[in-house]
């Protein structure tokens, strides 16, 4: 293929060569409609297919959220209610999904199955293309918003998957802040609105506006299509052109106007925080810049640097001045990126009452003393050099690389840029360089935040009746709405609910599902895909080796088995993985230690988690560190000095770390509650989710809010504790090496020798920590979001888990729950969780009525039993399920996973034969997995994570409400 050619309806416009990426990238026009095409030609056996439209929001009803969900349900050609759930159930894909950007909509898929690929690409075509939408209003009723009415004398609701969706993005402060700083930033652009939808906007979009927006801006002139990977391009453009030939090119306007300076801008806000949580110090402020445009793109980088430079840790310079004033507790810059004009925003949390005047004075004095006397040079290198390893590296763990690429292209294409543009990073990086040497770092700063006068600031207030008077306000209103309609116009809502119920509930054809293409069982390999594993002691400690090409990079793994820790010493662990890395050790100060691993190193990263093996928890230290194989020796020196020379005496800087391990903690519980409850109830009924609930859940929590507030008394005891927990884990008697990469003896050996021996070994026979037992818990958070969480343990309920799970995993998650608790209750998330360490487990993801999910999850053996008896085919679960149990995986992260199976004790054999299960399930095992399925909900082990007003409609099924 070359310039001009012509193939398929397609001609050849441009051809480049991307030696960064051993590619070549195509860009082709579909001469009749217009569309654009990238291919991106290299070996990849994953083989990714995105069509992407500019959309560009006029408001903040999230209209085109609201068609991204839409278009997947159901279609022309696949006249089914969820095409999309479809290929969940039966697709060998590596990448599903659909996203919407604050400029742009994509709908990118993956699969390394040829068959699959093409099957997945002829439905998001039909999807976007000729969606069902255009007929039908009960998709956007369902998906987008609506009113709900049980009876002429009920109370009127709002309800939908986006409204709900988006109630529980707003429950973040971070979420809410951020789209009152683009406003402000932006105000003149697309980019001042919320394309996701505002929840107060949401109910103003019509279904006609909603149509019209489709009509508009979903044709092919305006699609960007991109393939990648080893791709068949006569079959698949062939089937491009199929979708594209019917259309004729059109003009598109659709350009996105420059945001025009703005002066200084200045807001305040209230967001919301738990009703018994003081609201001393707890304002959050942000400043927002300004920074580049999309074809900036040396700017960019050497700004991502800069600000890794100055205030990636609490030792950097700029985050080092603001936080040791005591006028804030943590600070974040990060960007706000991948759009056509490009920010800066800073975050600070938790400023101290009435400072912030004060705090932005600080802000703006240290950028100017930092500008002035001059950044250190081995900082800016040490970032520039963690950087380019990143870039080069492109471990993108099990995303596929093609979804990342086409991301990439649109950051400049979708502006009328080189689509190329940020693939060619060499010259970026050499140039970047080069600016080390002279002022360039030190203008660039005081240009960017002092200079700048288009900026921003966000005060964010807490209040902890904001949520309560939002729903008094929503209630009110809904209220006043309804005693304004007539009857006929009553009438009219619950004849709509009523529509709206019958269709979600009838179930589509034989003759309608027969048209989505499936695979069959042959196309499933029965054996699993091994990963290169060898096994070997050096003295006592055991060696694992994965012989897998990694492009010269090693990746090493030393796990400590630390099984004989108890509750308090777990919670000491997760202090001391937090410390390592971020404090003073023998050789260098804290900076100098980071700027040392960035310099030299790929990744330096302390985590503790615990497994199971045969039954019982075993709970493991991990150092897992990489880096070029030129630079092993640093790794070998860099490795012991971190874990045996580690000061923990700083009193200030451990009470930082302590109050921002806090600060997280907080909200993940609001933005990630589905993650709470699951290792909540997992804590109930297994001692692996019991040393999870310890070392990161909710009992974690109050052991770190209650040592905040104690720091000053606790000091000295916890620094003790430290000290110790450190020596005692740092020995060679618990040590397990493993290396990804090429097998180096010599290496392996240096890294053994490094770790201390203690002379005795210790007892690691047995964990502990014993499971909570049993309860039906809420915990109480400060948002509109809910999460309903049912949790069992197979082992202790006499059974095992079996590959057949599975497949029941995903039947009940996309047969019975998607539709139950998603369709038809409006939840965001929903599915069943069925883990090899026999944990068994419901849950749902910002959801409207956690109390009638746990319903659902209780009838759901039900539901199995039925459709076990009704004889329909199961291939598609069973095809799915290999999929799901398949992922795609980088050779870092195939070493890191063949690893994880060693420490739980699973073999290839294991693997096989849980392969082996899936492809032999039947109606017999559905029917046993039913009666598991029973006792799993009979356990009643319930852990609900909602505000107040949800926790009481769950009066019923829970017994203790816990607060933050």
């Amino acid at each position: 293929m070359k310039k001009n050619d012509k193939l398929y309806g397609f001609k050849v416009k441009k051809e480049t060569e991307i030696a960064e990426i051993k590619a070549t990238l195509f860009e082709l026009e579909h001469e009749k409609s217009g569309a654009r095409l990238l291919f991106l030609d290299r070996e990849d056996e994953n083989k990714t297919f995105s069509i992407a439209f500019k959309t560009i929001p006029e408001d903040s009803t999230g209209v085109f959220h609201i068609i991204e969900h839409s278009v997947l349900c159901g279609s022309k050609k696949y006249p089914v209610k969820e095409p999309f759930v479809e290929l969940l159930k039966g697709s060998l894909n590596t990448f599903l999904n659909a996203m919407t950007f604050p400029d742009k909509t994509m709908y990118p898929v993956a699969s390394r199955n040829d068959k699959d690929f093409l099957n997945l690409m002829s439905i998001y075509l039909d999807a976007v293309l000729h969606p069902a939408i255009l007929e039908n209003p009960n998709i956007f009723r369902q998906e987008g918003w609506h009113y709900e009415l049980e009876s002429e004398e009920g109370e009127m609701t709002r309800s939908g998957v986006v409204l709900n969706e988006m109630r529980g993005a707003y429950s973040s402060a971070d979420t809410l802040g951020n789209y009152h700083m683009q406003n402000m930033l932006a105000p003149d652009t697309c980019y001042g609105f919320e394309s996701g939808g505002k929840p107060e906007f949401i109910t103003d979009l019509t279904y006609e506006n909603f149509v019209a927006a489709h009509k508009k801006y979903y044709h092919p002139s305006n699609a960007e299509i991109f393939l990648d990977g080893s791709v068949n391009l006569d079959t698949v453009l062939t089937l491009i052109d199929e979708y594209l030939k019917d259309y004729d090119k059109v003009a598109i306007d659709f350009d996105i106007e420059d945001q025009a300076p703005i002066k200084p801008q200045r807001r305040e806000i209230e967001y919301e925080i738990a009703p018994n949580e003081s609201k001393e110090n707890k304002t959050k402020m942000k400043l927002g810049f300004y920074s580049t445009r999309f074809d900036e793109i040396e700017k960019k980088t050497a700004i991502g640097i800069l600000l890794d430079a100055i205030a990636s840790s609490n030792e950097a310079p700029l985050k080092k001045a603001l936080i040791d004033s005591g006028l804030c507790e943590d600070v974040s810059l990060s960007p706000f990126d991948s759009v056509k004009q490009n920010a800066v925003i800073i975050d600070f949390h938790n400023v101290k009452d009435g400072k912030c005047d004060e705090l932005y004075s600080l802000f703006t004095d240290t950028v100017k003393k930092i500008s002035e006397s001059g950044i250190d040079k081995g900082l800016l290198e040490a970032s520039l050099n963690s950087n380019e390893f990143k870039t080069r590296e492109r471990d993108f763990g099990t995303m596929p690389a093609g979804i990342i690429f086409a991301m990439t292209a649109l950051e400049t294409s979708l502006y009328g840029g080189d689509p190329a543009a940020n693939f060619l990073y060499e010259e970026t990086f050499r140039n970047v360089r080069k600016n080390l040497e002279g002022d360039y770092f030190e203008k660039l700063l005081y240009s960017l935040f002092i200079e700048n006068e288009h900026r921003a600031v966000l005060i964010m207030n807490p209040s902890t009746t904001l949520g309560e008077e939002n729903a008094k306000r929503e209630k009110e209103l809904l209220a006043n709405i309804k005693a304004s309609l007539s009857k006929e116009e009553i009438a009219e809502i619950l004849k709509m609910n009523k529509e709206l119920k019958a269709w979600q509930e009838t179930p589509d054809s034989e003759e309608a599902l027969k048209t989505i293409p499936t695979l069959s069982i042959s196309d499933i390999d029965a054996n699993v895909r091994k990963i290169p594993e060898e096994i070997s002691k050096l003295g006592a400690t055991t060696v694992i080796n994965h012989d897998i090409a990694t492009g010269g990079i090693t990746y090493a793994e030393l796990i400590f088995d630390v099984t004989d820790l108890n509750e308090k010493e777990v919670f000491d662990l997760r202090v001391l993985v937090a410390l390592l890395g971020n404090v003073k050790t023998e050789s260098y100060k804290a900076i100098e230690l980071q700027n040392e691993i960035k310099r030299e190193l790929g990744a330096f990263d302390i985590s503790a988690a615990p497994v199971t093996n045969q039954g019982k928890a075993r709970i493991y230290l991990t150092l897992s560190a990489s880096a070029l194989d030129s630079k092993k020796p640093e790794l070998l020196r860099l490795i012991p000095e971190v874990l045996y020379t580690s000061s923990f005496k700083d009193k200030e800087v451990i009470r930082n770390i302590i109050r921002q391990m806090k600060l997280e903690s907080d909200e993940s519980f609001v933005t990630a509650g589905h993650v709470a409850g699951i290792t909540r109830s997992s804590a109930y009924v297994s001692q692996e989710g019991a040393v999870n609930e310890y070392y990161s859940g909710y009992e974690a929590h109050v052991t770190l809010k209650a040592l905040e507030k104690s720091f000053d008394v606790e000091f000295d005891a916890l620094c003790a504790r430290i000290e110790k927990l450190c020596a005692r884990v740092f020995t060679r008697e618990r040590l397990t090496v493993a290396i990804t990469g090429s097998p180096d003896g010599k290496f392996v050996s240096d890294i053994i020798a490094s770790i201390k021996e203690c002379g005795t070994a210790p007892d690691l026979a047995e964990c502990k920590i014993a499971p909570l037992g049993v309860r039906r818990e809420g915990i109480l958070i400060p948002a509109q979001a809910s999460y309903a969480e049912l949790s069992a343990n197979l082992l202790t309920l006499g059974e095992s888990f079996t590959g057949s799970l599975n497949v029941v995993r995903s039947l009940l998650s996309y047969a019975y729950l998607w539709n139950a608790v998603r369709v038809q209750g409006g939840a965001y998330g929903v599915g069943l969780l069925a883990r090899n360490n026999g944990i068994v487990g419901f849950y749902s993801y910002r959801d409207p009525s956690p109390a009638r999910t746990v319903s659902c999850y209780k009838e759901s053996s039900a539901f199995l039993r039925a459709f076990a008896e009704s004889g329909t085919d199961i291939t598609n679960f069973i095809i799915g399920a290999v999929g799901d149990t398949s992922p795609l995986m980088t050779p870092k992260l195939m070493g890191s996973v063949q690893t994880m199976r060693y420490l739980r004790g699973i073999s290839y054999e294991d693997e096989c034969k849980s392969r082996r299960e899936i492809l032999a399930t039947n109606k017999a095992e559905l029917l046993r997995i039913a009666d598991v399925i029973d006792k799993v909900c009979q356990l009643d082990a319930i852990c609900i994570v909602a505000d107040k007003a949800k926790l009481d409609t769950c009066a019923d099924i829970i017994d203790t409400v816990l607060e933050l």
